[in-house]
């Protein structure tokens, strides 16, 4: 049985659970994790006060009954897997660099800011900016993959640098803004503003007709042969279920394709796929 931290009480107020991974608790006893302390403003209360640990420490970590209120679960994780069972808040996977995060439920704000690598999947929705940078930083998501079932809030992928991040659901408005490189795929609507000042990458669209920034120009759609890899790559990973069935449902990808955003001297690509 892996190393399960269940729910006792819902918390206060917001309250980080930074430093909770599977690498760092390998080493202790069930007793010394009920000890460690969290952050909670000025305060540093035990974890046992809000979680039952019960389990084998070790690669594996899964967190039951979980409450939106706990902030950073599996930031900074390098290696192993993280299971969350209900909601989570914000900055979930942020700075992941390995490992793998299943949340059974929505996340918050910034979740993926800053990975490096490994996958998250998110069953329900995520908040406002997915995978983008913090506002002091240059560059958000740099690697690894994101997938999300449901919505996404706004600014999903703003500043993408490498990476994928797949949404099954809507997206908010300003979706893959000053977007560096990476891949960005949303299988519902957007909001408005999609790829304002998008310098790279690539925004692929399964849903409705988009309406980009001012400053794309459409083109000829030549990209049957980057679709078709992509296509093969996308089969032997995890991707939501909504665009998995139009992956199943296609013969063969087409589209059409805006340039952009010129405003910003970019050579980015928004492909809503036909």
């Amino acid at each position: 049985m892996p190393l399960t931290l269940t729910l006792r009480q819902p918390p206060p107020g917001r309250i980080s659970l930074a430093g909770i991974l599977p690498q760092r608790l390998a080493g202790l006893s069930l007793a010394e994790i009920e000890r460690l302390p969290l952050r909670w403003g000025g305060q540093t209360p035990a974890l046992g006060e809000f979680f039952r640990v019960s389990g084998a420490p070790g690669s594996r970590l899964a967190f039951e009954g979980m409450d939106a209120r706990f902030a950073d679960v599996a930031r900074g994780m390098a290696a192993g897997e993280c299971d969350i069972e209900g909601d989570a808040g914000d900055f979930v996977a942020a700075e992941l660099s390995g490992g793998r995060v299943t949340v059974r439920g929505s996340v918050g704000r910034l979740a993926a800011s800053g990975m490096r690598g490994g996958l998250l999947h998110v069953r329900g929705d995520a908040g406002e900016r997915l995978g983008a940078a913090l506002p002091w930083l240059a560059a958000g998501m740099q690697g690894g993959r994101v997938v999300v079932e449901g919505r996404a809030g706004a600014r999903c992928g703003e500043r993408l640098r490498r990476g994928e991040i797949l949404v099954g659901g809507d997206a908010g408005d300003f979706c893959g803004a000053l977007l560096v490189a990476g891949t960005l795929a949303v299988g519902g609507r957007l909001g408005a503003h999609a790829g304002y000042a998008m310098r790279r990458g690539s925004l692929l669209l399964f849903g409705a007709e988009p309406a980009p920034a001012p400053g794309f120009v459409e083109t000829a759609c030549a990209a049957e042969s980057f679709l078709a890899l992509l296509r093969a790559s996308w089969r032997k990973e995890t991707l939501p279920a909504a665009l998995a069935a139009r992956l199943d449902a296609a013969t063969a990808w087409r589209g059409r394709r805006w340039l952009g955003d010129l405003a910003s001297d970019g050579r980015g690509e928004i492909i809503r796929l036909l």
